[in-house]
């Protein structure tokens, strides 16, 4: 059999709480009763409500519990390749830049209707995503979003966003 992984993937977006303890608590029990790893992996891809204090916060409230990761990540430790994967998907007619209004999609999300962009070209697509890795002004109308299915069952695989652009709030670890 391999070898176990588990993760605990919080947001350095706030504090911790009782639901955040629980999990943390059960993926270090599974990784120890199966002679595993347990991954501490920062999800710090929103700068608009994340910061340094939170993280340290939480490693301190983890180290309290008794709660020690074998490996310790961050998200953004990934952002360049990300970006190179974003950028095969879309070649791959996988994913498209979208500017539609956020209340617009929203509803066309619920209603299974596909985005006015859904079918743009590949190299259109490319072009946008190169505007918005320069943060330019037309960069941030925009974002991608995965070409799954427009009318899923599950309305959360309705095309989700899956890259957005933020030049207003700096990365509190990458600027």
């Amino acid at each position: 059999m391999g070898q176990v992984v588990t993760r605990f993937p919080p947001e350095p977006s706030g504090y911790l709480h009782v639901g955040h303890a629980k999990a943390a608590m059960l993926n270090q029990y599974f990784a120890k009763a199966y002679k595993g790893k347990l991954l501490v992996r920062f999800d710090d891809t929103n700068p608009a409500n994340e910061k340094e204090e939170f993280e340290k916060t939480i490693m301190e409230d983890l180290q309290m519990m008794e709660i020690v990761g074998d490996m310790v990540s961050h998200s953004s430790d990934h952002f360049d390749l990300l970006a190179e994967y974003c950028v095969k998907i879309i070649k791959d007619g996988n994913a498209y830049a979208d500017d539609t209004d956020g209340a617009v999609m929203k509803q066309e999300r619920m209603d299974g209707i596909a985005s006015k962009n859904r079918d743009r070209s590949v190299e259109e697509n490319l072009a946008v995503f190169e505007e918005m890795k320069k943060g330019t002004t037309e960069g941030q109308r925009w974002c991608i979003r995965a070409k799954i299915s427009v009318d899923d069952p599950n309305k959360a695989m309705r095309d989700p966003v899956i890259y957005r652009c933020n030049v207003e709030s700096p990365h509190h670890r990458t600027g």
